[in-house]
């Protein structure tokens, strides 16, 4: 074999090994993240089986996947995702507030009717007196795609995450306006778990009125 050749070869055979090299290491990424990803699940599993020992964790099992997934398409930390749920229901997925809300997140068929178009159609609930079915809002995995779809469209239009947890729960009027220290309070606990992993940021504060003040004059 000529010089060149063998520098050819040599050359080929230095890709094939670096592309290789590539591959292996695309793969150990992709095994560690699902590892990462089954820890987190199973550390979220466990936070909701300690708050609610009566949960029946087969009708959670998809539940993790779903909260970290459409928290993130709110731009929500997770953890506050639990944070709402524990303070709507405890994590009872079952439970049927005095206004007809419904499920993990307390979710109205008729708020839920709002956000088919985005989340996709749910099969509504039937509650009479001889006949107690939730449809699929008693679905902790649907309840958590309304809720955040839900939290999604009011952060779109109020500026700070307390306005929007004030509106989630009282409507545009806000009529209770504690709900946000309750869900605040439950966050705050929820951050001292490092297994859940939680993304918290801080809001940015809207400048003091005396300091809008100064710079205007």
């Amino acid at each position: 074999m000529s010089q060149h050749g063998k520098l050819f070869a040599i050359l080929v055979l230095s890709i094939a090994t670096i592309v290789s090299g590539l591959a292996v290491a695309r793969q150990v990424i992709a095994v560690t993240g699902e590892v990462d990803a089954e820890r987190l699940n199973r550390a979220i599993l466990d936070f909701v089986a300690t708050k609610n020992p009566q949960a029946p964790i087969r009708a959670f099992q998809g539940f993790p996947e779903t909260l970290v997934a459409e928290a993130g398409r709110a731009n929500v930390d997770h953890c506050l995702g639990l944070a709402l749920a524990e303070v709507e229901s405890e994590f009872h997925h079952d439970i049927v507030g005095s206004a007809g809300e419904i499920g993990l997140f307390q979710i109205l068929p008729t708020t839920a009717a709002l956000f088919e178009s985005s989340v996709g159609p749910f099969r509504r609930p039937v509650l009479a007196r001889n006949k107690r079915d939730l449809g699929d809002l008693g679905d902790p995995t649907v309840s958590t795609r309304f809720a955040m779809a839900y939290l999604r469209d009011i952060l779109s239009r109020k500026p700070t995450i307390r306005e929007a947890l004030t509106e989630y729960n009282g409507g545009p009027a806000g009529r209770h306006p504690h709900y946000y220290r309750m869900v605040m309070g439950a966050y705050v606990e929820i951050l001292e778990h490092p297994e859940l992993r939680c993304r918290y940021r801080e809001i940015p504060k809207k400048p003091a009125p005396l300091l809008t003040l100064h710079a205007r004059l």
